[in-house]
């Protein structure tokens, strides 16, 4: 398979994968919320992101399509292509590029203009007496820089090795001072603005994937969700919880300057109203345990990798019968010449039996013998290469007798051209493009069958 081939159906599938791990999440989301058991809920999209970076489904397919035999590997016809699905991938691939090579380019435009402004506008550093104490309270390594902008209205994150918090321009009081810190520190803390950056990532190599937008939402509110439970909670925050959300509540966000969805913001009001009813009658000691939330996260995993397995097995049989219904069938006359087998293995050549990696291609006469081809599957005996207006002979003799199968070659652009034997079979393929053609046997009996046979470029 090419690699383009091969790339066009792993972004597929992993888009198939991480919309069905995405589902399980709102499903577990939705119960663990209502229960007020949030801890678990931002760690777990991690698993969602996961389903659309790891081609989870596609090497499931591959292994189980790719059964190893005596003699090589028996191939099914999953990711083959007939005429038509080569069409119709080349019309989906190219709409695929064009989209995301648009949105990669709307968002670095936008960004660069977001830094270009950070860059332009006047910017003070703040003191870092407060700051210090609280990264040393979460056991932070690294330095963190404190800024004050014009550009901004609210306090964000941005960086990517070096963070910076950026404040508003103006005076603060300490509750506010500390308070922002503390947010804003446990995001740094909990690597909420990687998960975003790998969230915003995804969306534009899958930018068609209704679910992503969604994705991103869940992301952003739940993000901001885990920092506010984890400051009320799990530091050493000296104020009460309503104070914390009052200092919020006090400045939210007025800006109209786009900011690119990987920084944070304690204030941004599309989430807020949300994040309240969430922490709503929270009590930490009601949450998951350790052990609990362990298991809830394997059981998570577990699931949604065999609904992708299940979903790769109706992906496969859905393929199946479109390259059924629209491969392309050489039917000509069988060539029967009594010259053919001196010109096949003519005296001075060396006869290499066995497989021979796809990658060396022969260029001589070439045999292959394999006992026992399953019912309905494909064998590929080797590469050869042919230069245009050459002609690829082929032999095969099947055992037991009355038995038929196809044979043929995959051509570059990997179309099958093949003709039915029964009993036994030779026949000559004329080539009209040169380069490297697969060899392949197909069994269409309905029981297995014994092959030996032969082929050669002249």
């Amino acid at each position: 398979m090419r690699w383009s081939n091969e790339m066009f159906y792993i972004l597929l599938l992993n888009s198939f994968a991480g919309a069905i791990a995405y589902g399980f999440w709102m499903i577990a989301k939705s119960g663990m919320a209502k229960r007020k058991k949030l801890k678990y809920v931002y760690p777990m999209l991690g698993i969602v992101e996961a389903f659309f970076i790891f081609p989870i489904m596609y090497i499931y397919l591959k292994i189980s399509t790719h059964v190893p035999g005596r003699h090589g590997m028996y191939y099914g016809t999953l990711f083959l292509r007939t005429p038509f699905i080569y069409n119709v991938q080349c019309v989906i691939a190219g709409i695929w590029i064009v989209g995301a090579v648009w949105n990669f380019a709307k968002y670095a435009f936008q960004y660069l203009k977001f830094q270009k402004v950070l860059e332009k506008s006047v910017s003070f550093r703040l003191p870092e007496t407060e700051k210090n104490k609280i990264i040393q309270e979460l056991g932070m390594k690294g330095n963190v820089e404190l800024y004050q902008n014009y550009a901004v209205t609210s306090p964000i994150v941005i960086g990517w090795r070096q963070k910076k918090i950026i404040f508003p321009v103006r005076e603060y009081e300490e509750k506010e001072l500390t308070t922002i810190l503390y947010h804003e520190l446990v995001h740094i803390r909990q690597h909420i603005l990687e998960m975003k950056k790998v969230g915003i990532f995804l969306k534009l190599i899958f930018w068609c994937n209704p679910m992503m937008n969604g994705l991103l939402r869940s992301i952003d509110m739940w993000g901001e969700i885990a920092c506010d439970r984890y400051v009320c909670s799990e530091t050493a925050y000296p104020y009460t919880a309503q104070e914390y959300y009052t200092v919020a509540v006090d400045g939210l966000e007025q800006s109209h300057l786009w900011m690119p969805k990987m920084v944070t913001g304690f204030r941004k009001k599309n989430n807020f109203k949300s994040r309240i009813l969430q922490m709503k009658n929270y009590k930490k000691e009601n949450d998951f345990k350790r052990i609990g939330g362990m298991t809830l996260v394997v059981f998570l995993c577990a699931v949604c990798i065999t609904t992708t397995f299940a979903a790769g097995e109706g992906f496969r049989a859905g393929y199946d019968r479109v390259f059924e219904s629209t491969k392309v069938e050489i039917e000509e006359e069988v060539i029967e010449d009594t010259e053919y087998e001196e010109m096949f293995v003519p005296e001075q050549e060396t006869i290499v039996s066995g497989e021979l990696p796809d990658e060396n291609p022969v260029e001589g006469n070439e045999e292959f013998q394999i006992s026992t081809l399953e019912s309905g599957t494909m064998f590929f005996a080797g590469t050869v290469y042919a230069d245009r207006d050459q002609c690829i002979a082929i032999r095969v003799n099947i055992m037991p007798a009355g038995q038929t199968v196809c044979y043929g070659i995959m051509t570059p652009d990997e179309k099958l051209w093949y003709v039915y034997a029964i009993d036994s079979g030779t026949h000559n393929f004329r080539i009209s493009n040169s380069g490297n053609y697969k060899i392949f046997v197909k069994n269409v009996s309905t029981g297995d069958v014994d092959l030996e046979g032969g082929y050669v470029s002249y």
